[in-house]
């Protein structure tokens, strides 16, 4: 269905927005004029400061009409029980500007202002808006458009809107993919000192077994993965990382067969893609070498990526990944904190601030990430209640429910017990639910 938006300037950021909220998420076909359309029997959205009674009528804010970066002057007001913000004028049919508020966050404008980082060079999640106003456990833009699709329906009743369906999608970063199969001498002989100088002889004894084919390694849980992702008919998307060792990436060399036949196996059956390295942050050499590594063990150019430690920065980081043939992210999310870094519980297209264009590079966030519930020793029990609170908040609005998992933390192995069990069962109610 149709629907005419009136506007005084039509450009590219409000072309882009249009698109996500009334196309993307409604379902609509939208149609841009530059005049105010006469005796219209259709639904129109008036996005100018005047007011037009047969039209519905939103108080636009410049900063769809701007180019560039500059602080903004955010006022907050409130939908029913929903934080907004970019008020409307009173006499407007909605009481804050849907556009330019999406396009704030979609576009993480904010992410190019903050000066501040954490340890790892990160945009942290409490110099947020989302987390300043306490918006950040909520996929916040859904909320807006259930209100401004009935804000719509309203005034124009014979609207049809598209019915969105939620769905969860495991995606797991194979940081470790092996305890102690495939990796070096030097990184065998190291670990058996150190578990000798913390007299951890059970942990000698499992290396041992291990190496001589006695028993299986405890972090290879592939099987048992792909189980339930063939039982309840699951998409899951793995990140495989190719980089050189170092003190953050600690993963096994690509050149070992046993890591590139668990590769290549898997790519075979699932979605897989890079999980470029801590050591290629903004550094685009290392990005396409990476790249090219990671072409060699598969057969394929990867399309898809999640920068390891989600180290990444606007605009440069997504520009390199253009640059190296990567279509596709899935590092928007926080591994601090769960919640929706970009308000949105889907993919969304990277608009480039810098360039004042909407890019191929497609966006794909995440709500919740394993690493700061296990790393913590959180109870398994916690562990699940999150995972199932994350969902039925984003099934509540029809979103992508993605997380972001490691395969070694299912080893059930010293501190990792627990979570194993905890997590087949929490799929389990979500596949009940869908």
């Amino acid at each position: 269905m149709q629907i005419h938006i009136f506007t005084s300037r039509l450009t590219p950021r409000l072309q882009y927005v249009g698109r996500f909220i009334l196309e993307q998420q409604m379902g609509l076909l939208v149609k841009w004029v530059l005049q105010p359309p006469d005796h219209l029997s259709e639904a129109w959205i008036n996005y100018t400061h005047a007011s037009y009674a047969n039209a519905f009528n939103i108080t636009p804010h410049s900063l769809l009409f701007e180019t560039g970066i500059r602080q903004q002057n955010i006022a907050f007001c409130n939908k029913d029980s929903l934080k907004a913000f970019f008020p409307c004028a009173s006499a407007a049919d909605f009481p804050f500007d849907i556009f330019a508020a999406t396009f704030y966050l979609l576009s993480r404008y904010e992410e190019y202002l903050s000066p501040e980082q954490d340890q790892h060079g990160r945009f942290p999640a409490t110099a947020s808006i989302a987390y300043q106003q306490k918006f950040l456990d909520e996929p916040i833009v859904h909320h807006w458009i259930q209100a401004f699709q009935h804000a719509l329906r309203s005034k124009f009743p014979f609207l049809k809107f598209r019915s969105p369906v939620s769905c969860f999608i495991p995606t797991y970063d194979v940081d470790m993919a092996f305890a102690y199969r495939g990796k070096p001498l030097f990184r065998q002989i190291g670990a058996a000192v150190r578990d000798m100088l913390r007299r951890r002889f059970s942990e000698i004894t499992l290396r041992w077994r291990v190496l001589t084919s006695q028993t299986k390694d405890p972090y290879d849980v592939f099987e048992w993965l792909n189980c339930i992702h063939e039982f309840h008919h699951l998409q899951p998307i793995y990140f495989f990382p190719v980089g050189k060792y170092g003190r953050y990436d600690k993963q096994i060399a690509p050149t070992q067969a046993l890591y590139r036949q668990l590769i290549v196996s898997t790519a075979s059956s699932f979605t897989t893609g890079i999980h470029l390295s801590y050591a290629s942050f903004l550094n685009e050499k290392k990005i396409k070498h990476e790249i090219g590594v990671f072409a060699s063990v598969t057969g394929f150019q990867p399309q898809h990526n999640r920068f390891h430690y989600l180290r990444f920065r606007m605009p440069d980081s997504y520009r390199q990944l253009l640059s190296a043939g990567i279509m596709h992210d899935y590092s928007m999310g926080y591994s601090t904190h769960a919640g929706f870094r970009a308000g949105v519980a889907d993919a969304f297209f990277w608009y480039d601030l810098m360039a004042e264009q909407e890019t191929a590079l497609q966006i794909h966030s995440f709500c919740w990430m394993d690493t700061s519930v296990v790393q913590t020793q959180s109870l398994p029990d916690t562990y699940a209640e999150q995972i199932w609170m994350m969902w039925e908040k984003i099934r509540a609005v029809g979103g992508i429910c993605m997380l972001v998992l490691h395969p070694n933390y299912f080893s059930e192995y010293g501190r990792f017990r627990g979570y194993r069990q905890a997590y087949q069962h929490v799929v389990q109610q979500i596949m009940q639910h869908q």
